[in-house]
């Protein structure tokens, strides 16, 4: 058998600019041609696979993954390098298509075997997919009346039974229920055994473990690991730059969402030097102002696109100081949605937070004397950890509720912790969570609190694995800010991270603030942006 060898393949398209104005539309009527501009899909790919072993082609959605598949596979040139494999291949991409809903069981099966070329009579091919898809007894049944699940097992078997050297398949690797898939794992386990190579493109890491020996991630089109399966990151959008624009898509869509539901949004002054130096370092705030992170320095601490983002660190610790006087001032609600940098220590930022803007925002309420006994509810999916060092002396008591393991690899401790289990779902969670707020606040009787509500514990979360539902999370808020407000504890409300589908972030960001502004009658009001 041959081996797969990829040399530095790349892929370039060009894009259609918008046509905003009259001009570029009359171009475009009368030439026939359009602005464009180019844009790099695939850059600078290579690897080598040898018989027998198996790739899981991992990233965020967006990142490249089925565009490097339709390369391999010969359904799209690329733009430069090359791909060498001298064998029989398979290609489960958008095999749907091959299926006709109109036609039955059994003439679908028939196509499946022509389609996939596999050897023998054509009747006993067809015979030979029902049967190992599951299908027999319902071969003349029209094939648009079966499930989805139910319908791509002809597909999916017969590139198994079609004798190739080589599989590419993008995101389902196996179909239908529990006891299908075990089957078809099972079959690309021994396929393998055989000396089959297998590329595949998924979302699901326990599989991806359970059958591939190398990953390779990719973050829009560029290589960001390649290496053993048991070295790659934790979740493939735990590349850095992948989660942090993630994260900001969702800002747009919950912005039109408060517009629509009678909010205000005012802008924010930039926080002074003084302001930031209550918790930062002279020679912290130095590099800020150089805007001078290396790459390694950007790796190490989790700031990608450290240019961009350096800068904005005094718009960010300046937006939670008007939302947290906003608060102190009329004993209620603030919010800033994009505040939350809890990751941020003295002397360097970490975890997407280039200054810890709740720590500079209380101490210069405590500075002002418009607090006495502030704390930090901290419900991020990740711990604390850069908040907790800085308040480590007790001036300011904070709580963090979180996964237990993960990201972030060195924590400090808060004056609470709630350490909760990867994949507690609601029922798990919540009960930590109210659990930990309802002890905290005897404990610590704060006369006002920056609460940090996160979507990243949503299921859908590419970084929190905690594994809460929309309705769970909705249910988490109301709970906060009705004891909050039932205690008349004033709040400033940040949003810190979130890494899951950008509609469904908006959306719980959404509700977290509906039930703040429930709570404390603030429906309406400003919102700092």
């Amino acid at each position: 058998m041959t081996g797969l060898t990829v040399s530095g393949i790349a892929k370039t398209y060009r894009v259609e600019l918008p046509r905003e104005d009259a001009l570029s539309a009359l171009v475009r009527f009368f030439s026939g041609r359009s602005p464009t501009r180019l844009f790099s899909a695939l850059e600078n790919i290579s690897f080598s696979l040898a018989p027998g072993a198996a790739l899981a082609l991992c990233g965020p959605n967006g990142s490249g993954k089925t565009t490097l598949l339709k390369v391999l596979a010969g359904i799209t040139r690329p733009s430069g390098g090359t791909v060498s494999y001298d064998g029989k291949t398979a290609c489960l991409l958008g095999f749907s298509s091959i299926l006709q809903d109109r036609l039955s069981v059994k003439e679908n099966a028939g196509l499946c075997a022509v389609f996939f070329e596999l050897p023998g009579a054509l009747a006993e091919n067809a015979e030979k997919l029902m049967g190992a898809a599951g299908l027999s007894h319902l071969r003349n049944a029209r094939t648009g009346e079966l499930s989805t699940g139910m319908k791509l097992r002809l597909p999916f078997m017969a590139a198994l039974l079609s004798g190739a050297g080589l599989f590419f398949i993008d995101e389902t690797l196996a179909v239908g229920d529990a006891a299908f898939r075990a089957k078809c794992l099972a079959e690309l386990s021994a396929l393998k055994r055989r000396g089959a190579i297998l590329v595949f493109a998924t979302h699901d890491m326990e599989l991806a473990r359970g059958l591939a020996d190398a990953a390779l991630v990719l973050d829009s089109g560029r290589p960001v690991f390649l290496g053993p399966m048991g070295e790659m990151p934790e979740a493939p959008a735990a590349v850095p730059g992948a989660a942090f624009r993630s994260g900001l898509e969702r800002y747009a869509l919950l912005y039109e969402k408060l517009k629509a539901a009678g909010f205000s949004l005012a802008g924010s002054p930039p926080a002074s030097d003084e302001d930031i130096l209550l918790v930062h370092s002279r020679s912290w705030l130095d590099r800020l102002k150089a805007n001078d992170l290396t790459p390694q320095e950007e790796k190490s601490q989790a700031l990608p696109y450290s240019r961009q983002i350096l800068p904005l660190s005094w718009r960010m610790a300046g937006g939670t100081l008007a939302a947290a006087r906003t608060a102190a001032s009329t004993g209620r609600l603030g919010v800033f949605p994009p505040g939350g940098g809890h990751h941020a220590f003295p002397d360097r930022g970490e975890g997407f937070c280039p200054v810890n803007d709740l720590a500079i925002a209380a101490r210069v309420l405590l500075g002002e004397g418009l607090v006495k006994n502030p704390a930090v509810i901290d419900l991020d999916a990740h711990q604390g950890n850069g908040t907790a060092f800085i308040f480590s002396g007790g001036e300011v008591k904070t709580f963090s509720a979180h996964k237990a393991v993960g990201y972030p690899r060195s924590r400090v401790r808060s004056s609470m912790d709630a350490d909760i289990p990867a994949g507690a779902a609601d029922g798990v969670y919540l009960e930590a969570v109210k659990k930990g707020v309802k002890d905290f606040l005897e404990l610590a009787k704060p006369d006002f609190v920056f609460a940090l509500c996160s979507a990243d514990a949503y299921e859908k979360d590419a970084l929190g694995g905690l594994k809460v539902s929309i309705e769970g999370l909705r249910e988490r808020d109301e709970f906060l800010f009705k004891t909050l407000a039932g205690l008349k504890i004033p709040v400033c409300l940040a949003l810190g991270g979130a890494y899951g589908p950008p509609d469904d972030s908006a959306l719980i960001n959404f509700n977290t603030i509906m039930a703040a502004a429930g709570a404390f009658g603030h429906a309406g009001g400003v919102i700092q942006t």
